[in-house]
């Protein structure tokens, strides 16, 4: 599995196999006061599947650290299972939309923050953002 695309967004959705978003590719949280807490923020994946990793489970876990790798204790896990559609030529990857909303997360402090993405305990990547305490 490959990470081709993955983003912070305000609202995401995968239907019909596609991926919908809405405010979508931002780095930076502005905030009045920290600690704060955000209500609602969704992680926005695209992944490439190869024909080997098909038909089976694969494991997926995202977790949110700080810029000095300490963890927040946000984390979401899951499993996906991704079939071929009847007209994928052989060989071919298999593209997959993937979101992971997230709720309620409490930021400590004004800094950098990432989540992580793995698939089957390797790092695939990571989405960096920071909070910015504003006037």
């Amino acid at each position: 599995m490959r990470l081709t695309t993955a983003m912070l967004a305000d609202c995401a959705q995968v239907q019909g196999g596609k991926l919908f978003v809405l405010g979508g590719g931002f780095d930076t949280i502005s905030a009045r006061t920290v600690p704060v807490t955000h209500r609602s923020l969704s992680l926005a994946l695209v992944a490439e599947v190869e024909p080997g990793e098909r038909h089976r489970d694969l494991e997926i876990e995202i977790s949110l650290v700080d810029e000095d790798g300490l963890s927040l204790d946000v984390e979401a896990k899951g499993r996906l299972r991704v079939g071929a559609p009847p007209n994928l030529p052989p060989g071919s990857v298999s593209v997959v939309p993937i979101v992971s909303p997230f709720y309620n997360i409490r930021f400590p402090e004004a800094k950098g923050y990432a989540f992580v993405i793995r698939f089957d305990g390797e790092e695939l990547g990571r989405v960096r953002f920071r909070v910015v305490q504003v006037p």
